[in-house]
């Protein structure tokens, strides 16, 4: 006996619980720039910028050669009239020869800061610089600050700690002895990162990766290597801090601070044996160009490590 069952109709639907989960949506925005003259490109992959450091710099930071087209001290060898032509009067054709000779490291922010800051000053006086010599200068000032300054431990957050390290040596112990290395001058990493950043030079921090690429004649695209934020490491490193949580009330941008550590022993005179083993900061977020010129201020100490083989000589340990 065979029996016919009909289709029946799906069952009702009831609403089945799910948990709520937390979406968090991360948008990226790609922003190319256009070709230079060199047919490089600049390519952001996750937003657009929100600051340009190298749409602020001098055309002379871009060189360690005069750029200027206009050279007063070659003037007299050309087909032009007299001094002060071009400027309205001497003084100022005075100061415009000697920025445009000598040295080439003057910029022009500085000649205008030298300008406003010295010249004008209400107690400058031209006849005191009568017989002027900076070398003298200079001495006289390191003089008075030797003996006056403070030691570095007591002075713009400096501290002062001994170090106990473990040396092994041709002795009957079950362990080795323990040396104690006093005199380690230090400073917070944490206080010298919030110090830099409200400083001038970090208006020239560079705060989002990019990629750097040429664009050969035939069209053919190649990568550019040249700072540490163009790097696939901190292009990924980004890429991470962009995913955490935003700390509480904070609306600011998340940026990675590159901290560049090295350290090497330095002389401190040109005759003797007297020496120092400071350790250096350099923040990544500067361009290595930046960084490599001596008064660019780039530099920070944090550390000067006492020397060690005198104190384990003497046979002094705790």
């Amino acid at each position: 006996m065979f029996t016919d069952e009909l289709p029946s109709a799906p069952g009702p639907v009831y609403p089945i619980p799910q948990p709520i989960r937390r979406v968090i949506l991360h948008i990226k925005e790609y922003f190319r720039t256009g070709l230079n003259a060199f047919g490089v490109v600049r390519e952001y992959v996750y937003r657009r910028p929100s600051y340009d450091p190298d749409a602020h710099l001098p055309s002379d930071a871009h060189a360690d050669f005069q750029t200027d087209l206009l050279l007063p001290n070659n003037l007299e060898d050309a087909n032009h009239p007299p001094p002060p032509w071009p400027f309205t009067n001497m003084s100022k054709y005075l100061f415009m020869n000697w920025y445009h000779s000598g040295s080439h490291q003057k910029s022009e922010a500085e000649a205008t800061r030298l300008v406003k800051e010295v010249i004008c000053a209400p107690g400058f006086q031209p006849e005191h610089l009568r017989g002027f010599n900076v070398h003298q200068e200079n001495q006289r000032m390191d003089d008075a600050m030797a003996k006056a300054a403070p030691a570095p431990s007591s002075t713009d957050d400096w501290r002062e700690a001994s170090v106990d390290i473990e040396v092994p040596i041709p002795v009957r112990s079950n362990s080795p002895p323990v040396f104690r290395i006093p005199g380690l001058h230090y400073r917070s990493i944490i206080q010298v990162i919030k110090s830099t950043w409200a400083t001038p030079i970090a208006s020239q921090f560079h705060l989002a990766p990019f990629r750097k690429i040429h664009v050969d004649p035939a069209g053919v695209e190649h990568r550019i290597f040249d700072e540490v934020y163009t790097s696939e490491a901190w292009e990924d490193e980004h890429n991470r801090l962009q995913k955490q949580p935003q700390e509480p009330g904070c609306k600011l941008e998340k940026v990675i601070a590159g901290l560049m550590l090295w350290s090497d022993s330095t002389r401190l005179a040109n005759f003797g044996t007297a020496s120092a083993w400071p350790l250096y900061l350099y923040f990544a977020n500067l361009s290595k160009y930046t960084r490599a010129k001596p008064n660019s201020g780039a530099c920070h100490h944090i550390a000067y490590i006492p020397s060690v083989g005198s104190r384990l000589h003497s046979g002094i340990y705790c």
